[in-house]
């Protein structure tokens, strides 16, 4: 009888705030001592899987967010508006942030762990994989939300937020070489509600926000919900966490509720920890 270690990935999905889950994923993970070898994210998932692959322990990544942000106010400093036609958010100080956890001159050739992480390329209407050049680059076109952050220009490509078409990229990682992938995902699954009905999982609820906005979140993430079902059927995950987080905890405004949501992150991965070593040691005769 003989041990056969298979590779394993991690899919990161995005979800702003809430992606602050995946940092508690990691830690169960880490705890346990299992490493995916293999990392992929969309917006939020792609900043936590920069972080991992760059070679951050979960608490460093920890600690680095709660320093950065401890309230509203923090998150605001970090917005540098400038009204345009594309978008009110310039990204210069997102992206120094971002920079300074990487790395401005991080390449993914350097990193202790292979990464990718994906955008959607506005000109063609088509996903794009970013796993070469600047780290920093790459993720702050995966953050970059429609009509709130400016476009990433990238040659030939103008990049924004990669959940408009995959916002879980679990064949991301299958095809980077994952024999077994763990998939977080953090926005509502809408697919155990039947119309008519009390739903069972509730749309996000922000507080304090504007009825539109909340209107318009709550449009973006039932598309965003079928999508990812859609990708689940053709690309399934071994092992699919989906965290118990808050109606209310806001996607942009969220990250003041970090414990909270590493917290979420964390319990959904100890329910899963049994099924996760199972898979990450098989048995071959």
């Amino acid at each position: 009888m003989s041990e056969h270690f298979p590779v394993i990935g991690i899919a990161l999905g995005g979800g702003g705030a809430r992606g602050l889950a995946h940092i508690g994923v990691l830690k169960v993970l880490q705890r346990a001592g299992i490493f995916p070898r293999l990392v992929a994210g969309t917006s939020m998932g792609g900043i936590v899987g920069a972080m991992y692959a760059r070679g951050l322990s979960a608490e460093q990544m920890e600690a680095t967010v709660q320093r950065a942000i401890r309230s509203r106010t923090d998150i605001l400093r970090a917005i540098d508006l400038k009204i345009t036609q594309t978008g009110f958010v310039r990204g210069a100080r997102i992206y120094d942030f971002i920079a300074d956890m990487i790395g401005p001159e991080m390449t993914f050739a350097k990193l202790h762990r292979p990464l990718a992480v994906v955008a959607t390329d506005m000109n063609t209407g088509r996903a794009v994989v970013l796993d070469s050049g600047r780290v920093a680059d790459a993720v702050r076109a995966t953050i970059s939300v429609p009509g709130v952050f400016l476009p990433v220009e990238l040659g030939a490509m103008r990049l924004v937020d990669g959940g408009m078409l995959n916002n879980l990229p679990v064949d991301v990682v299958r095809r980077m070489g994952a024999d077994v992938v763990i998939a977080v995902d953090v926005l509502p699954n809408f697919q155990a509600n039947t119309p008519g009905q009390p739903p069972v999982v509730a749309p996000l609820r922000p507080r304090r926000a504007l009825r539109a906005y909340s209107e318009l979140w709550n449009a973006v993430n039932i598309m965003i919900s079928a999508s990812t079902q859609m990708q689940l059927q053709q690309w399934p995950a071994d092992v699919l966490l989906r965290p118990e987080l808050a109606p209310d905890l806001d996607i942009l405004f969220g990250f003041d509720r970090s414990r909270e949501a590493i917290a979420a992150g964390e319990a959904a991965a100890e329910a899963a920890l049994e099924q996760i070593r199972a898979l990450a040691v098989t048995s071959n005769s």
